[in-house]
């Protein structure tokens, strides 16, 4: 039973990411998210010493907002808006944005956990899966939450693997120059 569920969640998952090879618009909306979370992973894996700051996680909880916004217009577009799933995942990503742009921008939760929930792989995946439920059918049922989950461990191996081959950079001089006081 176990692997025919794996199997059937390992199937799900290679739909689900095979769809913007059949769906141009996806494309627009995944690429420009995909390259984005590549090129901070990229960044934020060379300098290793730099951490998020409050503007970059302000950055980040805009990006559900934007990422609403193309999801509101693909609904009205394509006279989605009266599915509940979909218009229900549009909305809750919305307020999430909303809520979560209001917090970081008055610097309400604690720096740490602010900093992880607004980071950009959790942003960007939580933009991933709205997108999935609005611009293709997926059922909600647990093979789907398998596949996400399978999906989710995918992407997190990949930005590990990108950070783990990123070289660091430590700066030009070998040492710090003192301070000049």
């Amino acid at each position: 039973m176990i692997p025919e569920i794996l199997s059937n969640g390992y199937e799900r998952a290679l739909h689900i990411l095979s769809q913007p090879l059949h769906n141009e618009n996806l494309l627009w909306i995944l690429v420009p998210l995909f390259l984005a979370l590549i090129l901070m992973e990229l960044y934020f894996g060379r300098y290793e010493k730099e951490e998020l700051g409050w503007n970059t996680a302000f950055g980040n909880s805009l990006i559900l907002i934007f990422v609403s916004a193309n999801l509101v217009n693909h609904l009205i577009n394509n006279n989605l808006w009266t599915d509940p799933v979909k218009a229900g995942v549009v909305f809750t990503l919305l307020i999430l944005g909303f809520i979560l742009t209001l917090l970081d921008y008055f610097h309400a939760l604690p720096e740490k956990l602010a900093f992880t929930v607004s980071s950009k792989f959790p942003i960007s995946f939580i933009a991933f899966l709205a997108i999935l439920f609005v611009y293709i059918d997926i059922p909600i049922d647990t093979t789907t939450l398998l596949s996400l989950g399978l999906i989710f461990i995918a992407a997190y191996l990949i930005i590990s693997l990108v950070h783990f081959l990123t070289p660091t950079f430590h700066g030009l001089m070998s040492q710090e120059v003192p301070d000049p006081e």
